[in-house]
Order: structure tokens, then C-alpha cells, then sequence
């Protein structure tokens, strides 16, 4: 299933190559972290493109919460993708990405199709996410130290994927004001299976009326 693919999936979405940290299921030490402050919807023009450097300075953690362990075919779960601001200054956007793999069940040349969508509050709808680890979808402006980004997401199957097993990284990045950028320098592993989809019920066959 080509399962440890994460040092050249990381190496593509850096710059400068962040340390690595790959867990079953990522520390739940964020529950202890204050509310949620207002997030600044992010500006219409790319906020990297101001970046000057990039740093090995972890500035940033992430995580996904809730992400499910099982995925039935055709049908949305949803989980949220959490950053929080580490550092001691402001942050001026953060940038993030899922990579979410499946193959059939014992067919490891049988890849399934996989659809991740973060929710844009400020345009209220979906948007997908992008489908190279590479790229990053601008989610959260302006980011307080301390403050955390709450981004609702969801991922599906396609509805005729067959029984398998999956997983999936969270990537993240930054942009200071200073110039000054950078990516969150641990990721986790979330491992999934996926179960096909419920037959449709066959229709009942609507009685002839009785002949005489």
C-alpha cells in the first residue's frame, strides 16, 4: 500500500524540510487550550506570496480532530482541522492540506477515490481541498499567540469503492508578518477503513390486479 510514502510527501510541501513526527492518534493535550479566538478571514490575495525566508521554527501545531476510523462509501464525515499559534508573535495566515490514501482491501493496486472539502465561513461553502500535498488551502487570517483555528472539513468515498484500508496526513504552513514563513514541523497518521456502500433496497413490484 506504499504506506511509509510520508519523508518524500513532506519533502515536496517544504521549502526547508521540518522535523517529522508520525502518530496513530495525535496528543489530545489541545483540549486544554482556551476557546477559540475570531479568526481574520483571509485576505483575497495569497499571503505567502510576501514570504522572505523560510524558517525551521515551529510556530504553529496541528491536528485533526475527530477524523473518523471508518468511511461507508458515498456518504460525508466530517472532522475539523486544528492549528494553534505556539509563538510569541501574530501569525499572518495559515495555509493547510490532508492527503488522504485508500486501497481495496488485499488489492494493493486497487486505489479508491477520496474527495476532502474544507468549509470557507467567510464565503459560507464548500471548497476542495487541493489535491497535491504541495499546495495548501489558505484556511485562517490573522492568528494571535496562543489562539487557536477551528476549520470545519469533511472527506468521502466514492460511492462504488469496494471494502479497504486507508490513511491520512494533515499538513499545515504559515506566514508571519515579519516576512518570515514557515510549516508546522510535526504531522500525524490517521488510519481508516473504507466500507462500501448499502445496496439500494430493490423496489417492491407493484400486484397485477386479479384476473377473472
Amino acid at each position: 500500500m506504499n504506506l511509509r510514502r510520508t519523508l518524500a510527501t513532506l519533502a515536496a510541501t517544504t521549502v526547508v524540510a521540518p522535523a517529522v513526527l508520525l502518530t496513530a492518534t495525535p496528543a489530545t493535550a489541545a483540549a486544554a487550550i482556551a476557546a477559540p479566538a475570531p479568526v481574520t478571514a483571509p485576505a483575497a490575495t495569497d499571503p505567502f506570496a510576501s514570504c522572505t525566508s523560510w524558517a525551521q521554527a515551529d510556530r504553529i501545531t496541528t491536528e485533526l480532530l475527530g477524523f473518523p476510523t471508518r468511511l461507508v462509501a458515498g456518504t460525508w464525515s466530517t472532522f475539523t482541522f486544528r492549528t494553534v499559534n505556539v509563538s510569541t508573535g501574530p501569525l499572518k495566515a495559515v495555509g493547510a492540506n490532508v492527503d488522504v490514501s485508500a486501497w481495496g482491501a488485499g488489492v494493493p493496486s486497487a486505489r479508491l477515490g477520496l474527495t476532502v472539502q474544507w468549509y470557507d465561513r467567510a464565503a459560507k461553502k464548500w471548497r476542495p481541498m487541493p489535491t497535491r500535498v504541495s499546495d495548501f488551502a489558505t484556511v485562517s487570517g490573522v492568528l494571535k499567540p496562543g489562539a487557536r483555528s477551528d476549520v470545519r472539513m469533511r472527506v468521502m468515498a466514492d460511492r462504488r469503492s469496494k471494502a479497504g484500508d486507508g490513511f491520512a496526513f494533515e499538513f499545515a504552513r504559515y506566514a508571519g508578518p515579519d516576512g518570515v514563513c514557515g510549516h508546522a514541523g510535526t504531522i500525524h497518521e490517521y488510519d481508516f477503513v473504507v466500507d462500501p456502500a448499502a445496496p439500494a433496497p430493490k423496489p417492491t413490484p407493484t400486484p397485477k390486479p386479479a384476473t377473472r
